[in-house]
């Protein structure tokens, strides 16, 4: 049923684990001894730890996706239970909220 999905979360799926296993390289490769060098190269581990951190998340995320395709229940959302339109999976394939309780939860977040 959701085989035009279950393709393209495959495909990014691979992509964010080719991604992070150059990542996790990157921030194994020994650090220059040059202080100047150093302090840039710390530097840009910070933005590569913060990549990392966030290409982990979108990983688990496909990941939950491709159960939910298995458990019969991609497209619903978990909040309301209400279908999620294709427009908005075909954008993000991985959501689990249907528009309304996405803008619902954000204004509840930015409230605080």
């Amino acid at each position: 049923m959701y085989e035009k999905e279950t393709k393209k979360l495959k495909i990014l799926r691979k992509e964010l684990k080719t991604r992070i296993k150059g990542i996790k390289k990157t921030l194994t490769t020994e650090k220059s001894k040059d202080w100047a060098e150093a302090a840039v190269e710390s530097e840009n581990d910070e933005v590569l730890e913060g990549l990392f951190s966030e290409s982990s998340q979108e990983l688990l995320q496909i990941n939950h996706a491709l159960q939910r395709i298995d458990q019969g229940k991609y497209g619903e959302c978990n909040e309301c239970g209400s279908k999620i339109k294709k427009k908005r999976l075909k954008i993000m394939p991985y959501t689990t909220l249907c528009i309304e309780c996405a803008q619902q939860l954000e204004f509840e977040y930015n409230k605080k």
